[in-house]
């Protein structure tokens, strides 16, 4: 099963690929699964953290965000 996670373009490389930012780390994908072109500042959703599937809005990349941080203190917090 693979899931995505949001992160924030930080910089486009070329019409195939750019720079993106997720909490602190930064990498390279793949933009070649997007219908539109991307640009400074926009979010994508990364799978695999290869390839943008979707760009996002800003309010659908903090949900995202806020609901994969509540999975893990509630992981953290599981009894084992």
């Amino acid at each position: 099963m693979c899931f995505v996670a949001p992160a924030q373009v930080v910089a486009v490389l070329d019409s195939e690929r750019a720079d993106v930012e997720r909490l602190g780390q930064r990498f390279t994908v793949s933009l070649w699964l997007l219908d539109d072109p991307v640009a400074c500042g926009d979010w994508v959703a990364v799978q695999a953290q290869r390839d943008a599937v979707a760009i996002l809005t800003p309010e659908e990349a903090a949900e995202l965000l806020e609901l994969y941080a509540t999975i893990a203190r509630r992981m953290e917090d599981a009894p084992t």
